[in-house]
């Protein structure tokens, strides 16, 4: 009997300035059996060791460079070069777990009408180490747009034909860009969790939830909310779920002052309120709205050195460090 074609996945990696991962995390794909991988590597302009990193693959990988141009237009372009129907977007730090591409295609094979799927994951230190196994949520718009909460993460599978055109990442959306994608995407076909541990986020000072840009993060999180209510096919009851998609928009945006200065807690807190002053019941515990962490946050900076001087004295759990690392996946503001 004539064994099944292997299924076919084009694997978009963006790296810019990634020389101390972008090996491990290729490797990684490389690693993937039972699946034919085209592997796409474009590095955004990078001025570290990068290159000579991608050399050491030359004939396994598709390799290009650009001048700097950031990581959704990145991403965007290796979407256009992409020769399969199925994509994944793996970041250059984050690799992928033994088993991912054979379980993400098999789900994906399995209903051709599936606009995505993503796996449950860890988070990982810089060294690689488990800090954390992730078990996400079954996908829902409704809680992703009205809790403000992206819903898939690492390791996720998509097919890009789906958005009519319209491209994976919208450079407009900033460091929400992910999330913004996954919204539009919903729009047009389902996306389904696959409740295996098979990727990875890692963990580090130069991460983007760690690279101390929380003004614009909170400012891409309100703008995102907004372009997507700006849509002319929103479903009706998406549409009537507008002041509450709004309030936990704003909410996200001040909770961004737990971990940073600079970030307006106090202004958004109140436009969370002032969008839905009752939030209905069933909300997902990370994204509840807790009267506590926003004084805090609005009392920035005076609050976290407060928090820094007493965390000696409280159950590891209650630390200002693991606080952070909790919330947003960073060690410290």
């Amino acid at each position: 009997m004539a064994k099944n074609p292997p299924q076919l996945l084009s694997v978009v990696t963006p790296v810019f300035n990634g020389a101390e991962w972008i090996g491990e995390t290729i490797e990684s794909v490389l690693a993937q059996e039972g699946v034919a991988i085209e592997h796409i590597v474009l590095d955004d302009g990078s001025t570290d060791a990068t290159s000579k990193v991608l050399a050491r693959f030359a004939g396994r990988i598709r390799h290009e460079r650009h001048a700097n141009m950031g990581e959704s237009r990145t991403v965007n372009r290796g979407v256009a070069l992409a020769s399969h129907a199925l994509v994944a977007v793996v970041n250059a730090d984050d690799p992928v777990l033994p088993g991912w591409a054979a379980a993400m295609t098999e789900a994906m094979a399995g209903d051709a009408g599936l606009a995505a799927a993503y796996p449950d994951w860890r988070r990982i230190d810089a060294e690689g180490r488990t800090l954390a196994v992730v078990r996400t949520v079954e996908f829902s718009l409704e809680v992703a747009f009205g809790q403000h909460y992206c819903i898939p993460g690492p390791g996720a599978v998509l097919r890009p034909a789906m958005l009519a055109g319209e491209p994976v990442r919208d450079p407009a959306r900033g460091t929400s860009a992910d999330f913004d994608l996954w919204l539009r995407l919903a729009l047009r076909g389902p996306i389904r969790r696959v409740p295996r541990v098979l990727a990875t986020w890692r963990q580090h000072a130069g991460g983007t939830s760690s690279a101390g840009r929380s003004r614009a993060m909170a400012e891409d999180k309100i703008g995102t909310a907004r372009a997507f209510l700006a849509r002319p096919d929103l479903p009706p009851d998406i549409r009537r779920m507008a002041g509450q998609g709004l309030s936990a928009a704003y909410l996200n945006a001040a909770m961004l002052g737990l971990r940073a200065r600079g970030v307006p807690a106090w202004r958004y807190a109140i436009a969370s309120f002032w969008h839905c002053p009752r939030w209905p019941p069933g909300v997902v515990r990370q994204q509840r709205r807790s009267l506590p962490h926003l004084l805090y946050a609005a009392t920035q900076p005076l609050s976290a050195a407060l928090h820094r001087a007493t965390s000696p004295l409280l159950p590891r759990r209650l630390r200002h460090a693991a606080m952070l690392a909790e919330r947003f996946g960073v060690a410290d503001a």
